[in-house]
């Protein structure tokens, strides 16, 4: 029943998830936000391997994206389980997970109750989702751990099903397939050309031979040719240092050329030549 949606969290949310069922003073509950859409079939690459090419009709995707809690048990129900929102109901509500410390990994009857009141009352399209988490914790604090599992309410009742932590990588294409940007990105405009000193050229002119400091911002600002200039700047960086190469070399042989004439004078002063 419960395989015909595929359930996902990412590793964001997840982690804050768990982490504010760790940090909580007891148990706690809240709701959880996400999105829900039956993809469309992602485009085929040529990397892709061919076994896989043939797919059934993509089932319904189920996502995860964050939470809300109010950080106190049984925030969510009445003492007979009926969901009592604490705020309007937002479009993006998926479901609502609860945490009890060192309980089995099922559902209690207060949230199948629960679960039943939420979906009524949201009118969902999709099947509810019941995240229960379980945290625990070494006697001196030093390790924690959190079990964890999901359910989907299907037919009034929670059937459990697996759970993806989506990560960055190629098993997980179809998330970047349906990403939407909220915003567009800004413009950010070129500021305007500066002048350069005549300091500053010599100070660049120091370090290579034949590149200036407008090829330097040339090379910044535009992202064409970018290769070819970084080429060029560095074959002038080596020109540059094999030219003071040159120069340390010719100016240790006049040291030693005036060493040997010190040498020859010292002589011909103490009378040995």
């Amino acid at each position: 029943m419960a395989a015909a949606a595929k359930l996902s969290v990412s590793s964001q949310a997840f982690a804050a998830l768990l982490d504010c069922c760790g940090t909580a003073a007891g148990d706690c509950d809240g709701l959880l936000f996400g999105r829900a859409a039956r993809p469309t079939a992602p485009p085929s690459f040529s990397d892709d391997d061919d076994s896989g090419a043939t797919s059934s009709a993509p089932t319904l995707s189920i996502c995860i994206t964050g939470h809300a809690s109010l950080a106190r048990p049984s925030s969510l129900s009445d003492a007979l389980g009926r969901f009592q929102p604490y705020s309007p109901a937002r479009p993006a509500t998926v479901g609502f997970f609860s945490s009890r410390r060192s309980a089995a990994r099922r559902p209690s009857m207060r949230e199948v109750a629960v679960a039943r009141s939420l979906s009524k009352s949201l009118a969902l399209t999709h099947p509810l989702v019941f995240l229960l988490v379980a945290p625990s914790a070494s006697s001196n604090l030093s390790i924690h751990s959190f079990d964890y599992r999901a359910f989907l309410l299907v037919d009034s009742r929670l059937f459990p099903t697996s759970l993806q932590v989506v990560n960055v990588g190629p098993g997980f294409r179809g998330q970047y397939h349906t990403f939407a940007a909220e915003s567009p990105m800004p413009w950010l405009p070129r500021p305007p050309a500066k002048g350069f000193s005549i300091g500053d050229q010599k100070a660049m002119e120091g370090m290579m031979d034949a590149f200036g400091l407008g090829r330097v911002e040339a090379l910044v600002a535009s992202a064409t040719g970018q290769a070819t200039e970084v080429e060029e700047m560095y074959s002038g960086m080596l020109r540059r240092l094999e030219r003071l190469a040159r120069e340390a070399e010719g100016g240790k042989k006049l040291v030693r050329r005036q060493e040997r004439k010190n040498i020859l004078e010292r002589r011909k002063i103490a009378g040995l030549e």
